[in-house]
């Protein structure tokens, strides 16, 4: 898998077969007798015709947040028994990691998915990046407390003898370095966890995306790689991938091939080069493991494991609504539904919103306080309303869009806009010939700009460029606005808090990272130059945000002229603009245009706009939606 890890600490190879012999013990004793809640329900992904829907998000390990929202929800009772009748209640995963309580969160769902049921309602637990990455061994975000709650599953002595063949191997005063590596709880944690624990296997039925009416309920969100699913058959192909995964995993540990402690992400390369070791000594036998090390090399790098998966992909979440709405429109459609309702990435302002004209709602606002200071939010949909109680809050509130956020991104964009028009100006530095680093303070914020002195045709075109743009809903021209510094009239943009020109990264050698994938964000670019008539963009004039590598534009200061073709420097290889574009670029009209630009553009420059927008519009879309990240 390619999702950033942080390894854990291999323990020596003495140490390891006694481990494995204890751990044997120890599945034995955990997993006899233990009744999995959603085994009978795990076939099943569809639900319709259901009267009342309460869904919640991103627990942590909250159980005490939890209780009190599940209460205040009326979907239990004081003594913690189903309350809700025949409602069907959606949790969005990630139940553990971060906090302490997870264990106790999980006992309380697996019993009340037996209650609901026997109520004639439903518990539908969706699985969590989080519940994934503990099944598989990636434990880098598991709390001291979480490890601390399985003491009770270690077979008595284990730790002990453990311990000693640590120091034996390392020698003394090595203790308080496997104290570390392997806290109290870590080894029953893992025999709970694994395939065979009593969590393990629930987790394992767990399904990925449930749809409930005409909602679909999904942990992070729907990528491209999803095209062609049905919810049943993701589902099947998900939990197929943990299991290949976690099968493939035993098979090289039994072989010492692995070893518990390897660093998760180095545990394709490490069972690779140890077979090598082996190869190379003459073990003949070594030969026989090659495809299982190959097998689980693959299975390392399942598309459905990995950033475009259902439990990582952030694009319903973060990335441009117009492109992205290319890839989701098409995958709701899919799947039968008009709605989706994700977790797994905290809201801005740690209260509810929606983003694509209400189809996606986003519900992680922060459960477990001490982590991510926000508080339990229940959605509530009942027919074609939805409302959202907040824990501790009485009164069901409703849910209002995301607003647009540009540059810098943590900030409303409207917020941005009213500082450039009335904050206080404090030169940085200089950046280059009459232009600026600067900071504007507005209403408690300090938002990073650059002031650019110019002449009035160039601020016009540039505020042509951003009013254009924001009317479109791009938003990949920072915000903008006509101000002066001592006396010298310009324009001020926004920036975000660090960025870089597209000939910075260049120099420098810097490569993009963030969820958004960049070709559809430089579509947006071509498209726009192509409709303002931009013959000027350069290196210098595109821009990244380097925290998430949003890509932005400006130097506008010489397009809009009078011409219909194609810019020069998109003539090989012209833009492709996609069906929401399209749609968004067919709303324009020469009275439109003369209402949002009609003080900035004579008739003529604007009658151009559209004369190239129908030139955009003939060409060729692209043959699909961008593939995921």
């Amino acid at each position: 898998m390619t999702n950033t890890r942080l390894p854990h600490p291999p323990v020596p190879g003495t140490t390891t077969r006694l481990l494995r012999a204890l751990l044997a013990c120890a599945v034995l004793a955990a997993t006899t007798g233990v009744p999995l809640p959603a085994a009978a329900q795990a076939a099943q992904s569809e639900w319709r015709g259901v009267g009342r829907v309460v869904a919640f998000a991103d627990v942590h390990g909250a159980y005490a947040e939890l209780v009190t929202l599940l209460r205040e929800s009326a979907v239990i009772d004081a003594q913690d028994r189903w309350a809700a009748g025949r409602t069907h209640v959606v949790s969005l995963g990630d139940l553990l990691d971060r906090g302490a309580d997870s264990r106790k969160v999980m006992d309380l769902l697996m019993r009340l998915q037996d209650e609901a049921a026997a109520a004639g309602g439903g518990l539908r637990v969706v699985i969590g990046n989080h519940e994934a990455m503990n099944v598989l061994g990636d434990l880098r975000y598991v709390a001291p407390g979480e490890y601390a709650s399985y003491t009770d599953l270690e077979p008595a002595g284990q730790r002990a003898a453990l311990r000693t063949a640590w120091e034996q191997r390392n020698g003394p005063g090595s203790g308080t370095a496997f104290d570390q590596k392997f806290p109290p709880g870590y080894f029953g944690h893992r025999v709970a966890l694994g395939p065979e624990g009593r969590y393990g296997r629930w987790i394992l039925g767990l399904p990925v995306a449930v749809v409930v009416n005409d909602t679909l309920f999904m942990h992070a969100g729907p990528s491209a790689a999803l095209r062609g699913m049905s919810v049943s058959d993701l589902n099947i192909r998900y939990r197929t991938a943990l299991v290949d995964y976690a099968r493939l995993e035993a098979q090289l540990e039994q072989a010492g091939l692995l070893q518990p402690g390897d660093g998760f992400n180095a545990r394709p390369q490490l069972a690779a080069e140890r077979l090598a070791a082996r190869v190379a000594t003459g073990d003949e036998k070594a030969k026989d493991l090659e495809a299982t090390v190959q097998a689980f090399t693959q299975a390392d790098d399942h598309p459905l494991l990995n950033p475009a998966g259902p439990n990582w992909y952030r694009g319903a979440a973060l990335c441009n609504e117009v492109s992205e709405t290319d890839v989701l429109a098409p995958l709701l459609q899919q799947f039968g539904v008009n709605r989706l309702v994700v977790g797994h990435t905290p809201t801005r302002n740690l209260r509810a919103v929606t983003r694509f004209d209400g189809r996606v709602v986003k519900l992680d606002t922060g459960m477990n306080r001490a982590v991510y200071k926000g508080r339990g939010a229940a959605l509530f949909i009942d027919g074609t309303k939805l409302g959202v109680r907040y824990a501790g809050e009485p009164e069901v509130a409703s849910l209002s869009p995301e607003g647009l956020h540009v540059a810098p991104d943590d900030v409303e964009d409207a917020a941005v806009a009213a500082a450039l028009e009335s904050g206080t100006i404090s030169v940085v530095g200089p950046r280059g010939a009459d232009t600026m680093d600067v900071v504007v303070e507005h209403a408690g914020r300090k938002i990073p700009a650059v002031f650019a002195v110019r002449k009035d045709d160039a601020v016009r075109n540039e505020l042509a460029a951003y009013r254009l743009d924001r009317h479109l809903g791009l938003g990949i021209v920072p915000a903008t606005a006509r101000r002066e510094i001592q006396g010298r009239p310009g324009y001020l943009q926004a920036r975000p808090e660090k960025w870089v020109t597209q000939g910075d990264a260049q120099r420098q050698s810097l490569r993009g990272g963030g969820w958004c994938a960049l070709e559809p964000q430089f579509q947006l670019v071509y498209a726009f130059d192509m409709l303002v008539g931009n013959e000027a963009r350069t290196a210098e004039t595109l821009l990244f945000d380097t925290s998430e590598w949003n890509v932005y534009v400006t130097g506008q200061e010489r397009a809009f002229g009078v011409g219909k073709s194609v810019p020069e420097y998109l003539a090989a290889r012209p833009p492709t603009p996609g069906v929401e574009l399209r749609r968004r670029l067919g709303t324009l009209s020469a009275p439109t245009l003369a209402t949002v630009l009609g003080e900035l553009l004579d008739e003529r420059r604007r009658k151009a706009i559209l004369d190239r927008r129908d030139a955009l519009l003939a060409l060729p879309a692209a043959a699909a939606a961008h593939p995921a990240r």
